[in-house]
This record gives C-alpha cells, structure tokens and sequence, in this order.
C-alpha cells in the first residue's frame, strides 16, 4: 500500500466544501485477497483502533482493494479525530482500477493530516500482515505534533467564534497568528490579544508595580509594597510593610516566582530567591486575604468573572499526598491533549511551603477524610478549577474593573482580584486589584473546566467585527479559456469608486488600482490571498486559472461574483473534465445572492451554471448593445461606442463579462457606460 501522492486542497475543492488531502494509493498487492483476508485484516485493525470500524460492509464495494483504499481514509480521519479536532468527511474516487485510487482526507491542520495518513498507512499495513505495532506511541507522537500545529486553547475558540459569524480567517504563521476578513475589513488575533492591544499597555501591565501605581493614582484598591534589590532589603520591607506579605517577580507572568502569606524572615529570603529565578527586580506587598478571582474585560464592560479553586486533596489513609497526585492524574479530563479541560495536577511555587502550614509534607499519609490544599491560589497550570461568578460580580467592582483596563490602555483584559466577597465593594473588605493581564485565559469560561460558559469569545469577536459585520469585501473571481486578463482589467476599473481601492491579482501581476506590488503569475491561490491580505484593498477581482483551483482548491469559503469566461467543449477528454469540475466548485462556492456570469453562447459554461440557485447572467453583444439576461427575465442594455468596439473581438468579449459582472455587483448602468470611457481615456485597459 503505497502513497504515490498526496494534494493539500485548501478551501472548497473537488470532493466537498473542507479541506482535503488528496492522496492517489497503490493498492495492487493486495487486489487479490479473499473475502475471509478482508474481515480478518479489518479485525486486526480493530484490535489496533478500537473505535474503528468500517463504514461499510466489504460485500458492498467488491474490489478488496478498494476496501483497504476505504480503510486507510478512514484511519487516518479516526486518528486526526483521536488526536485533535473531529473530522469527518472523506471520499473516494471513481473505481476504473482496483490498483489506483484516489481518496480524500478532511483536515483542519495540514502537518498533522499528513503526518496521521502516514500512521494510517503504517497501521493498515500492519494489519495486513503478523507484525506487531506500537499504536499508543503513534498516537503520544501525533498527540505532540498536535501540540505543535494546531491553534490552542485560546486562539481556537476565538476561530470558532469568527467562523459562526461567517468571518473568514487564515493562519498566518506557525503560531497562533490569525487574520479575520479581508482586505481592508480585517483585523488579526494571536491567543487573545488583539490588534487593538497596543504595545504600550501591554508593557504597562507587565510590569507590576507601574500597573499598581497608575491604579492608585486612581484610587483603584491595590496592594500596598515596593520594589526590593536584596534579602536583606526584602525583609526590612515585610517589617516595615506588616507581616504577613507576598514575593512577587516584578514583571513575571503566569503566576510563577509567587510566594504568599509569609510570616518569617527564612520564609521571606527563601520566597525573594525564588522570585529572582524569574526576574532580577521583586516586589514586597502586604498580604491580602481572601479568595483569588480572575474578572475578564471586553471593551467597557465586564463579560465573565470566575473564583479560582486550589486543588484539593482527600486522604484515605493509605496513600501519601506524592501518591495522591498521582491518583488525581489518572482523571480522564486531566492531561496535555489540547482537548482535554483541565492540567495535570503539580505543585506550584508555594506547595512546600502551604503543605508545610498544614503540618504534612508530600511524604505524608493523609488520614482518611482529611484534606489538604496544595496551593493558595489556583493556577490552572498547575491542575486547579475555576467556578462561574459572574452574576454575583458587585456593579462598584465591576465599574473599577473596566476604569482599570482603560487606564491601562487595553481593549481586552483578565484582571486578578483577592476578595473575602466578590458581591461586595472591594473597599469594604480589604480587597485588592493584584494585576491586569493583556492575555486573558479564555479556558477559563469553558465547561467542564468551569460550571458554566460565558460567551468571552463571541464578546472579543463582537468588540472586532460591530453591529453583525463579517469583514468581508466584495469578491470576483474570473476564471475559464477566455479573455481572464481583460475580464479582470476592466472589472477592477468598472467596480472601483472614490475612496475605494481595488485590488487584482492575476497572471500579470498583483495589482492595488493601477500600481503594480508584485510580478509573475498571481492567477493562484497564492495570488488570491496575497490580494485580501493587503489592508487597501476595499475590493477584490481574483484571477484564477481552472487547473489551478482543481490543484490547489479555492483556498476561500466563498465569492460573491464568477466569471465565467469560455470554457473547453470536450467535455469527453480528461483534461476538459478535470477543468469543469474546477468550474463547478467556484459555482458552488459562490454565495446564493451572488452572480454567476456566462457568455451566452458557451453551452458548457451555462450547464454548469445551472446548478447555482443564485442569479445566472448571460451576456451577448448585438450591434453595440450590451444585453445582459438573467434567469429570472429581467434584461439590462448598454451601449457600447464604437471607440469600444474597435478596440478588437477578444478586448471586447473581457468587457462584456465585466460589465455584467459590475451590473450584478450592484453598479448602476450609467455608471458603467462612464466608467469605461474614463478607464479607455486613462488607459487602463
């Protein structure tokens, strides 16, 4: 079972509307099995993947090649759902030969597809003969290129969140850079920092005693404290301060170099070391008492607000507290798979030290119904939960919530709150504003890590994209055998208004209006996202040649115009077919108030446009009319000059399916008529 080649198609392509590996396999060794090596090998790949089972029985298919070929898509779907997110779609390809065939893999993450075809093959072939194989070291290596490749915990949701909204998004890097929308309407993400996050706020609140002080100045409760360079000095703070007092990195993250509650000058030195493992400058604060809560900001208002919960052990008389970290690892929701809610249970910077105010150590057998905490606060690194307070937030604490974020100068914040009573005004009880964090752990708000979802993601993406908007710009693609270039040329210049800029990308170049950013052929998938990732783009008219969409898939969920020049009539030969296929997937992926243009009297073009339940518009010339009908009836005419018409037949067959395209796209006729003698006279065409 061998992979001849696999085909990243990115976008709708041939075989759906996901993403597909495409891969062509040569199963000509085993074509000759018998029915009784078919079930055996599909019990041995159910002893391998205990979830798998084939999705059809081998009787229904026939070719014992085919089923294998059947197999190998479906393992490596299961073994992507196994390891990330859940993809389920797949094909298989017209059987002319039991030797060749082609299948199709769904993916969300193009590495990681690759890398689980590839374990799929493996564990097919393994199953085809006595050999033994390690399928839990497949899965620990796929779970950690997981890891790797695919968006986290807080970059993901916030996709998924866009994507409900029908906001397009790609990937920008090998992280977790994202743009959402397009051209001129799109805005980027990275984890949940946004590109409204300026780069002066988020070093404000990185540094802690900054962030502390302009609070103050405020009259923002904040722990009182100062910055130390020694032991010594830290000691003599925690005295004049009043002990008990927390050690914190000035500028460190994550809740790491913390020391809390300490009392005595050994806890004191000990805690001023451990914070200068991350940070060379530490402050001393006065303890404050109470719980520790994280209340996230969205622009002006407060969106979810959760109680941290230290994790919590119960002793049964027989296990050590070492031991009963291990046992509470063994829960199912613990882990480092990406899906999983909740970190494994570990100590933290304090452990030894709250362990030791409880008089145990991790040595100890706890008695049975005994606990211990392992931790004052609950860092979700180190296994904690966290529970929904949202509702019981007072209006006086929320208010300074959200006056300390726009101090701060931050659009979306997670600020660190100790509080006896989140219900009631922090003042009242001693409470504190600790810090604001420019990265808010989104995780926080989501079952079964807390009790109850709170819509942060849908409140950062509607804090983006206002009032339902989606980001989107106006899309054209001109593909087919005719006059693409010409189509284009005059379709950027017919589209184009005061104050919005066009942006085309073709087989001459990449183009903004009339300047030309970049050379050589653009007619690609590349090209088409080089031109919606330019921020002037307010328009944009993509050239694409069919086999390249057949090659590469669309690479865009959806298009609102295509153009449909003169497509190849031999629908018979291999490479016609190929391209009407290409056709159909821009058809399809058009949206249904979009248009698809056609030349009247392409007969291919107008079968495959007659799928699309959207406008269909077909235009001709008669005379120097321009006669633009659509399905529904309604006709439009233009007049074309004769400076228009002796520009030559092939000039003027591009104009005809852009001027109806610019029609369909909302430009008034008259508008148009103008618009073409203003791009001849400038010589844009």
């Amino acid at each position: 079972m061998e992979l001849l080649r696999v085909n990243a198609l990115c976008g709708p392509n041939i075989w759906g509307k996901a993403c597909m590996l495409e891969a062509r396999v040569d199963v000509s060794a085993w074509q000759h099995m018998g029915p009784e090596d078919v079930i055996a090998f599909q019990q041995r790949l159910a002893v391998f993947l205990p979830d798998w089972s084939p999705r059809r029985a081998p009787a229904q298919r026939g070719l014992p090649g085919v089923v294998l070929a059947e197999a190998l898509r479906d393992v490596a779907l299961a073994l992507q759902t196994l390891v990330s997110a859940p993809v389920t779609s797949g094909g298989i390809g017209p059987i002319s030969s039991s030797a060749t065939l082609a299948i199709a893999v769904e993916y969300e993450e193009e590495r990681l597809a690759r890398a689980c075809l590839d374990s799929a093959r493996r564990i097919c072939l393994a199953a085809l003969s006595p050999a033994d194989l390690d399928v839990a070291a497949e899965l620990r290596r796929l779970r950690a290129l997981a890891e790797d490749v695919c968006l986290g915990r807080a970059t993901g949701p916030l996709v998924a969140a866009a994507r409900a909204r029908g906001i397009p998004f790609r990937r920008l890097d090998d992280e977790s850079l994202v743009q959402l929308g397009h051209g001129g309407q799109q805005r980027r993400i990275r984890t949940s920092v946004t590109d409204r996050t300026g780069k002066i706020a988020e070093w404000i609140s990185l540094d802690k005693e900054l962030t502390k002080k302009l609070l103050a100045e405020l009259g923002l409760p904040v722990p009182v404290g100062r910055p130390v360079t020694s032991a010594e000095q830290a000691w003599a703070a925690a005295c004049e301060l009043g002990i008990p007092v927390a050690i914190k990195p000035r500028n460190a993250d994550y809740g790491h170099g913390i020391g809390l509650n300490l009392s005595t000058r050994e806890q004191v030195v000990a805690a001023y070391a451990a914070a200068r493992e991350y940070r060379e400058e530490v402050l001393v604060e006065r303890f404050a008492t109470g719980a520790q809560y994280r209340i996230t900001v969205v622009g002006n208002r407060v969106v979810a607000a959760v109680r941290r919960v230290p994790v919590c052990l119960a002793g049964d008389g027989r296990h050590t507290i070492s031991q009963l970290i291990e046992l509470a690892n063994l829960d199912p929701r613990r882990g480092d798979d990406l899906r999983l809610p909740l970190e494994p249970v570990c100590a933290d910077d304090d452990t030894v030290q709250v362990l030791a105010e409880q008089g145990v150590g991790f040595d100890t057998v706890l008695p049975a119904g005994a606990e211990v905490v392992l931790s004052r606060i609950g860092h979700s690194w180190a296994g904690a939960g966290v529970a929904d307070v949202t509702d019981l937030v007072h209006p006086r604490v929320a208010a300074q919530c959200v006056r300390a974020v726009r101090l701060i100068g931050l659009d979306v914040a997670g600020l660190d709150v100790v509080a006896e009573d989140i219900s009631r005004p922090l003042e009242d009880q001693g409470g504190v504003i600790l810090e604001v964090n420019a990265e808010p752990t989104i995780a926080f708000h989501f079952p079964p890590l807390c009790d109850r979802y709170r819509p942060v993601c849908e409140a950062i993406i509607e804090s983006l994209f206002p009032d339902g908007r989606t980001g989107r710009i106006p899309l054209a693609i001109i593909t087919g055998c005719g006059d693409r270039v010409g189509a284009g040329r005059w379709l950027a210049a017919l589209v184009r208004e005061p104050g919005r800029k066009a942006g085309r990308a073709s087989c001459e170049g990449l183009y903004l209006d009339h300047e030309r950013l970049k050379s050589g052929d653009q007619a690609t998938l590349a090209g088409s996202l080089a031109a919606l990732l330019c921020p002037e783009v307010d328009i944009a008219v993509l050239e694409r040649d069919l086999a390249s969409v057949r090659h590469q898939g669309l690479g865009l969920d959806r298009v609102d115009a295509v153009i449909l020049t003169r497509l190849p009539g031999d629908a018979g030969s291999g490479l016609a077919a190929e391209l009407e296929q290409a056709a159909r997937v821009l058809v399809a992926a058009t949206h249904p108030k979009g248009v698809v243009v056609i030349e009247a009297n392409d007969p291919t073009a107008a079968a495959i446009a007659e799928s699309f339940a959207g406008t269909v518009a077909a235009v001709h010339l008669r005379g120097d009319q321009v006669i633009i009908a659509t399905r529904d009836g309604a006709e439009q005419t233009l007049v074309l000059s004769e400076r228009v018409l002796s520009t030559g037949s092939g000039h003027v067959s591009g104009l005809l399916t852009a001027v109806a395209a610019a029609w369909a796209m909302g430009v008034p006729a008259d508008a148009i008529g103008m618009r073409i003698d203003s791009a001849i006279r400038d010589g844009e065409v």
